[in-house]
């Protein structure tokens, strides 16, 4: 049985077309035609999320492993507002989300009958394109909504974000039929063509320049882009740097931006700092190299990207709207430039590479002695998803395996939603997913878990230290008296209780000797996902990373 409404039946019937098969689904009426219909068409895979929030994470997180557009599918009125925190992330990350509420009738807008908002154009900030639906079955409503769909589906793909179609309903919703009366026939999905533009005028500026910095953000693992800037980085006059979001490893980078970046003085600062810089992908977590380069009054700033182009450093002057790959190959061929910029930064490497592994060889147990230890026993095989906060800022202190593809929501950076993406990535991706998490990430969407449909080779690490940490890292909130209560926020909480009522096993450590005994059966095959709590409550987790930095700034 099928919805009996038209238009229903023609978004159906467009969708499978365009490859849009996975729907995500969270319960309500107003949707009911929707839900009918997606349930019940053989061409569909559906997935029930009650919470909203927790649903549009989900569907982050399974595009972001099939890279291409999941559907999301509710009911009226503040339904549609709790989607909004994913589709901000999704939308700053280009992954691409296809957002399908239900409304009322447009009559019915603010008149106080029940969740009757003002629902249309609710995401117009941050989404790829806003598309509305008529009600009516007239053959020429039907064929504008027939190309309103195809817009917005097109949108979607080429933009790799998220867009939003608004679907008023009328009551009876739960009329239906047996038969489709809407015949498309075979639709050519887009192409992703990039600007006509030429960018090649640029490529004689390059050696124009004696001192050159590619920095490489969050983006999805790309083996010819890593090839090419391994050859980019032999060169003299140009260093790379990365961070694990950047899904690009490999011993001629620079991989531990924050090791490196000390507080310059002036005269080191224009030693190290570069005439050109080079930026590809999205957003680069570290701090750091955001200070130091806006500081740096660079000569010259190229971005290389397919959608982004932030003046993040504000001094952007070249937007190559083009393939990395694409303009590298052309880059690459390039001819040495003299200079010892590379050289200058390898010694710096070198120096800070050696006091790092004193530093860690004989930590206490301790957040980053957690880190470390995660770092050396994660199996090759496994897809990493890591919340924000304290979180990232620690694994980007270590390398991690070149064959981990590593993720986190950096789009906007916030914590609500890193369990929900991990699992929709699980549920989609052939390969096991390990979730690393705080404390707070992991209680704030802790909802992430209500479903049916976490794979048993799904791994949870809870590193719990009571609280949020970040507030003791960053400076500011410990020179107020409002630090433990409104800042850290300060619990008891375990996830015992959550491991319990969802069915996970469960393990939780207290000290190192634990931690070691227990990893490596932790990733052992299992007929339920694990959870392997690690407690740090009161060990001096801030203080040991302020020891961390200042030991490597040591001249």
């Amino acid at each position: 049985m099928y919805s009996k409404k038209l238009s229903v039946q023609l978004l159906g019937e467009v969708l499978y077309r365009y490859g849009i098969t996975d729907i995500i689904i969270s319960p309500g009426s107003r949707n009911a035609p929707l839900t009918i219909h997606f349930t019940h068409h053989k061409k569909y895979t559906c997935y029930s999320i009650v919470d909203e929030r927790s649903a549009a994470f989900f569907s982050l997180g399974m595009a972001q492993s099939k890279q291409k557009p999941v559907a999301i599918c509710c009911t009226s009125g503040t339904a549609s507002a709790n989607y909004y925190p994913a589709i901000i992330e999704a939308f700053y990350q280009n992954v691409p989300m296809l957002v399908l509420t239900a409304d009322r009738p447009e009559n019915y807008v603010d008149i106080f009958d029940g969740q009757t908002i003002r629902q249309k154009e609710i995401y117009k900030n941050h989404i790829y394109g806003s598309f509305q639906l008529s009600e009516s079955e007239e053959d020429h409503s039907i064929a504008n909504n027939f190309l309103i769909i195809k817009k917005a589906l097109q949108t979607c793909i080429l933009k790799s974000g998220p867009v939003h179609i608004n679907i008023p309903f009328s009551e009876p919703l739960y009329e239906q039929t047996e038969k489709i009366e809407i015949n498309i026939e075979k639709l050519t999905l887009p192409e992703r063509g990039y600007s006509l533009e030429n960018y090649d005028y640029l490529i004689p500026f390059w050696n124009r320049y004696d001192k050159k910095m590619i920095l490489v953000g969050m983006q999805q693992s790309n083996s010819e882009l890593k090839i090419l800037l391994d050859k980019i980085a032999k060169r003299k006059d140009t260093i790379i740097l990365t961070e694990i979001t950047s899904n690009i490893n490999s011993s001629n980078l620079y991989s531990n931006i924050d090791r490196y970046i000390s507080p310059f003085g002036k005269d080191t600062m224009e030693e190290y700092k570069p005439d050109l810089l080079l930026t590809i992908g999205q957003n680069v977590v570290s701090k750091k190299i955001k200070v130091f380069l806006r500081n740096s009054k660079l000569k010259g700033h190229w971005h290389l990207d397919e959608f982004w182009h932030p003046d993040t450093f504000f001094s952007l002057t070249e937007k190559i709207i083009d393939s990395p790959v694409n303009f590298l190959q052309k880059l690459v061929n390039q001819p040495h430039k003299d200079s010892n910029y590379s050289l200058i930064w390898e010694k710096l490497k070198n120096e800070k590479e050696k006091k790092h592994e004193v530093f860690v060889k004989n930590l206490p147990f301790c957040d980053l002695k957690v880190i470390k230890i995660l770092n050396e026993k994660i199996p090759d095989h496994y897809n990493l998803q890591i919340s924000n906060s304290s979180m990232i800022r620690y694994t980007q202190l270590f390398n991690f395996n070149s064959k981990h593809k590593i993720f986190c929501n950096r789009g906007a950076s916030g914590i609500d939603g890193s369990i929900s993406t991990a699992v929709g990535f699980a549920v989609a991706d052939k390969n096991p997913t390990l979730l690393i998490t705080g404390d707070m990430g992991f209680f704030y969407d802790s909802n992430a878990f209500w479903n049916k449909y976490i794979p048993s080779n799904f791994r949870v690490i809870l590193i719990n230290n009571g609280g949020g940490d970040i507030f003791k890292i960053i400076p500011g909130p410990d020179t107020t008296e409002s630090l433990n209560e409104f800042f850290v926020t300060q619990h008891n909480r375990t996830g015992h209780t959550f491991a319990k009522e969802y069915n996970f096993e469960y393990i939780e450590v207290h000290r190192t000797e634990e931690l070691l005994k227990n990893l490596d059966s932790f990733f052992y095959v299992s007929n339920n996902p694990k959870l392997l709590e690690i407690n740090t409550k009161g060990r001096p987790n801030s203080t040991i990373l302020r020891e961390y930095f200042n030991f490597l700034n040591q001249e």
